[in-house]
This record gives structure tokens, sequence and C-alpha cells, in this order.
């Protein structure tokens, strides 16, 4: 059975701070939090090839109207079982999508595109339940840099061996 695990939840489903709106300055740019958590699994079904992530607050809608997508990581190598922290700005990593931090509407208009094609923490202005999903796949998408949402979504359309969900509460 897969099992998704990150040291940046606790036992009470609480994401440390440091990963959010809430950590240091430093971290954050253009009101973005930069910092990855890390991610380690175990259990994958035979026949992986690879592996995707969404990080997804669903609780969003209930604020801005719509789910926020804070990250997306594709074509993960079947032989991989850990991401370390700060990841998605390593050179080398992954394909990663466009988060919501894309939107060129409102306060997020003046955002550069650029910060969209990684990590983009929580920013929640109360507590909100973080999904954080991983999919085991037969196949490797083959998703380049900037992918969307739905784009993951269709590549991994009949290819899933078996998914996991990893809740972290953050604000």
């Amino acid at each position: 059975m897969l099992k998704l695990t990150s040291s940046a939840i606790d036992a009470e489903n609480k994401m440390d701070v440091f990963y959010g709106c809430n950590g240091p300055e430093e971290n954050m740019k253009y009101g973005i939090p930069q910092v990855s958590f890390p991610l380690a699994w175990e259990g994958a079904p035979e026949g992986t090839k690879s592996f995707a992530i969404i990080f997804i607050d669903y609780d969003n809608a209930e604020d801005e109207g719509v789910p926020w997508v804070h990250w997306l990581v594709s074509d993960i190598p079947g032989h991989v079982s850990e991401i370390p922290e700060n990841a998605s700005r390593m050179e080398g990593f992954y394909p990663q999508g466009r988060s919501s931090w894309a939107t060129r509407l409102g306060e997020y208009a003046e955002i550069p595109i650029e910060y969209s094609y990684y990590f983009g923490g929580p920013a929640p202005g109360r507590e909100h339940a973080y999904e954080i999903w991983l999919y085991a796949l037969d196949c490797e998408p083959g998703l380049k840099d900037g992918f969307w949402i739905n784009d993951l979504r269709k590549a991994m359309k009949g290819h899933v061996l078996e998914e996991t969900c990893l809740i972290g509460l953050y604000g």
C-alpha cells in the first residue's frame, strides 16, 4: 500500500509554519512561500514507472471561489522514494506545472509568471486543510515545465496504479 509522509506535518496533521506565509520573511517572494517541504513515500505498487504530485487547497474555494493549486510535479522516476526540502527550486528537479499563482487576476496580476512554475506554499487567512496527492503511474507522462493541472490529469488518465493523500493543516 502506497504511503506518503512528510517531516513538515506532525501527528495532528499540522504543517510546520516554516513552509507557508507564517514562516520566515526570507522564504517569501511576491507574497508566495518559496521553500517546498520534504516528502517521502513507500509501498509503490509493482509496475510503477513514475510518480506525480498535486498539492491543492480545496478550502480556498470558500475564500476566492476556486480551489488553489500550490504545486504540481510530474515524471518523478519510479525508483525515487523521497523529495528533499526546497527541491522545487533545485537545478535539475523534475518537471513542475503552473500553480494557481499564475492567475492574472486581482492582487496576483503583478506576480512574475515564472513564480507559478514552482512550489507556492500555504498562505491562508484562516486554517485550511491542504491535500498532497501522490500518484503511482504505469507510464512516464513526458510533461515539460509549465504544464497545467489539466495536462497532468489527462496524462494520468488510465495510468494510475495507486494514489494516496496526506493532509496538512495550515493557518
